[in-house]
């Protein structure tokens, strides 16, 4: 019977370090709120408080799109450069960042539609530059097709294709089991402890300074984030049929359009990803008669954390185009 009553104490020591690991996270979180408020304005939107945040003087406008369960902040390098030749937004999706969650059952029209929203509440007028990286760009594709006249210009930053994504739904919705993984190991605390100590295992931008690494932190360790996160997937399996296949989500005309795409693969769990994703890029610039295509050479998918200079020098020629229209 000796087992018995070790593996019994055993489970013991375990649950009570994980009751007092969850007590240590629930404290960290409300330090939080009060060490980290949102550097941005809190708008209404819906009975919702969204965060968004708006630099520089000029016009077109331009609006930065997230990718996939990413806040805002990790814009914030690139818009502080755009902010030096034209007025940009970054803003924070449902969930994301400082922004409340919202409700299941939304798909890529209802956070074009909360985008359309936010920016009115906020006085933030157009026409835009939409510049959309990865999920962002079916986000954005969606509010050009939705508010035409309000968008003079896109980039997409290795942004998500339709036919592409829609024919590997599958494997992105075997995601949602990570995603539960990350949640639980948040509520303990563990990815709290990898942002701040361990960033390069945690994918943050090399050289990211301590104070951000814990605001990060912060942001990714909240119940709304944890939630946030299969919503995004969500949105994928929402889309109508005719939605799924190339230029589903609308072309832009004579619009002008950048894509810009990565020029290291794919590596490790996401090397799948790499076959047909320079097909579906290809197909992202034929959706405008005035397009470019840019490769990053020195990018993975996070071009606009890794190479946050020549997204914003792409980004100034597409406004350059629209401002001599």
């Amino acid at each position: 019977m000796g087992w018995v009553i070790k593996g019994a104490v055993a489970l013991l020591l375990v649950a009570i370090l994980g009751v007092l690991a969850l007590l240590a996270e629930s404290r960290a979180r409300g330090r939080d709120a009060k060490l980290f408020p949102p550097p941005g304005r809190m708008i209404a939107v819906d009975g919702r408080a969204m965060h968004i945040r708006c630099l520089g003087q000029g016009a077109p406008t331009v609006v930065l799109e997230a990718g996939g369960g990413n806040p805002a902040m990790l814009a914030f390098p690139l818009q502080d450069r755009v902010a030096r030749f034209t007025r940009v937004c970054s803003y924070d999706r449902a969930g994301l960042g400082w922004s409340d969650p919202a409700p299941d059952g939304r798909g890529f029209e209802d956070r074009a539609r909360e985008l359309h929203a936010l920016l009115a509440a906020a006085g933030e007028p157009g026409p835009y530059v939409l510049a959309g990286e990865s999920f962002g760009g079916l986000v954005a594709r969606t509010f050009a097709r939705l508010y035409p006249e309000e968008v003079a210009g896109l980039v997409l930053v290795d942004a998500a294709e339709e036919q592409f994504f829609f024919s590997k739904l599958s494997r992105f919705q075997a995601q949602r089991g990570q995603v539960k993984v990350y949640a639980l190991a948040a509520r303990l605390g563990l990815a709290r402890w990898m942002i701040v100590h361990q960033p390069r295992l945690a994918g943050l931008p090399p050289g990211m300074a301590l104070a951000d690494r814990r605001r990060f932190a912060a942001l990714f360790s909240r119940p709304a984030y944890m939630a946030a996160l299969p919503q995004e997937v969500e949105a994928y399996e929402r889309a109508p049929p005719e939605q799924r296949l190339a230029g589903g989500f609308g072309r832009l005309g004579d619009r002008p359009l950048a894509v810009i795409a990565h020029g290291r693969p794919f590596t490790g769990a996401q090397a799948w990803m790499e076959d047909g994703w320079s097909a579906g890029q290809a197909r992202l610039a034929a959706l405008s008669t005035d397009s470019e295509t840019v490769i990053a050479a020195r990018s993975g998918h996070a071009i606009a954390q890794t190479q946050p200079d020549l997204v914003a020098e792409v980004i100034g020629r597409v406004v350059s185009k629209v401002q001599n229209n």
